[in-house]
Parts: C-alpha cells; sequence; structure tokens
C-alpha cells in the first residue's frame, strides 16, 4: 500500500463520525418510501381499502383484488354475521385515541361477557394476548382475508380449531388499549385492514 492510499485512509477514519452520519442519512431517505407504504397498508383508510375489496351489488358477493395490479383475481359469495350485537361508536377510517385512522370497527353499548361469534366460516389461526388488541383472536377465512376479534374479556377457541358462522370465539372485554368494553371488529384482505362493512349489512344493533 502506497503513502497515498495510506492517507487517504487514515482521513476516512478521522471522519467515521461524519460517514456514519452521511451513511445513516442516505438509508434513511431511500427507506422513506418503504415506511411510507408499510404505514399506509397499516391504516384504516377508505382509499386502501377500496383497492382491495369491492362489492359487486348485481351478485351480492365481494371481489378481491390484486393489490399490485387492482385487477379481481376472486369473488366470494358472502354469508357473514355481525359478531356481536350493540352500538357502533368508532368507525372504520375514523380517527381513534390509539390510531390516526381506525382499522376496524368498534361494537360497544354491551356489558362484559356478551358473546362473541365468528362472522364467517374459517380456521383459528391465532389465540391469545399481546399487544394493544390485548386478548384477541385472529381467524383465516381463505380467499386473502382473516379478521380479528380484539379486546376480549375470555378466549373459547385455540389456534387450529374450525369455526362456523357464529361459532362463540370470546367475549367481549376491556384489555389490551382499550377505552372501555367493547369488540374491536376488524377484516383484513392481504394482511391489510380494509372496511367491514363491505362484507356486513346493516348495523349490530341490538
Amino acid at each position: 500500500m502506497n503513502a497515498l492510499a495510506i492517507k487517504y485512509l487514515a482521513l476516512a477514519f478521522s471522519m467515521k463520525s461524519e460517514l456514519k452520519l452521511i451513511f445513516f442519512t442516505v438509508a434513511g431517505v431511500c427507506l422513506l418510501p418503504v415506511i411510507a407504504v408499510v404505514m399506509l397498508t397499516q391504516m384504516g383508510l377508505n382509499i386502501v381499502s377500496g383497492a382491495l375489496v369491492s362489492n359487486n351489488i348485481q351478485t351480492s358477493e365481494v371481489n378481491i383484488h390484486d393489490p399490485k395490479t387492482g385487477e379481481i383475481i376472486d369473488r366470494l359469495a358472502i354469508s357473514a354475521m355481525w359478531p356481536v350485537n350493540g352500538t357502533v361508536t368508532l368507525e372504520y377510517a375514523e380517527r381513534s385515541p390509539y390510531q390516526l385512522f381506525h382499522t376496524g370497527i368498534d361494537i360497544a353499548n354491551g356489558t362484559v361477557g356478551d358473546p362473541i361469534g365468528a362472522f364467517m366460516k374459517g380456521t383459528v389461526t391465532y389465540a391469545g394476548e399481546k399487544g394493544g388488541f390485548g386478548k384477541h383472536v385472529v381467524i383465516d377465512h381463505g380467499h386473502h382475508v382473516t379478521s380479528i376479534y380484539a379486546h376480549l374479556d375470555s378466549i373459547s377457541v385455540q389456534a387450529g380449531n374450525e369455526v362456523e358462522i357464529g361459532t362463540v370465539v370470546g367475549t367481549r372485554g376491556d384489555t389490551g388499549n382499550s377505552t372501555g368494553p367493547h369488540l374491536h371488529f376488524q377484516i383484513n384482505v392481504f394482511g391489510i385492514p380494509v372496511n367491514p362493512r363491505v362484507f356486513l349489512s346493516g348495523d349490530p344493533a341490538q
């Protein structure tokens, strides 16, 4: 190694804090689009929901769209029910105390212990307690559709269980990041929250 190379290496080493700053700045700028996409897909946004699911009024089917192309890749003849009776206190995409845009529908004005039913048939993939959802259940309904039942007081199923429409998966509660007894009901398509009202008609009022 000649003297000039050694000189430049020594200069680079002496500037290592500046080089780190430059590296992390460039890396941050490059990662911004990725971070933005992740944030947008994990918020409750009507524009995102509309790009993934839509209603076919003539056939009463729900269309599942390819998230990359927007093309319809699946059609579901929906047989579904609201998971619990009560009053909707927070809609999908509304402002939430814990989320910039709400990722599901909150159903309250019931009591702790009210039974929660699966909105469609499927397979339980998670039943436990963690994070802001507290005690919650996740059900895979096929066709890239999953549903989440959060803030439960108790859980009645376990991962691997097959459930039918209305099968009790738990009871309404106040666990996790909750402002009071209610059910946070969320539907994801390709792991992205969409508006549950695309799948359900009417209201869960008692």
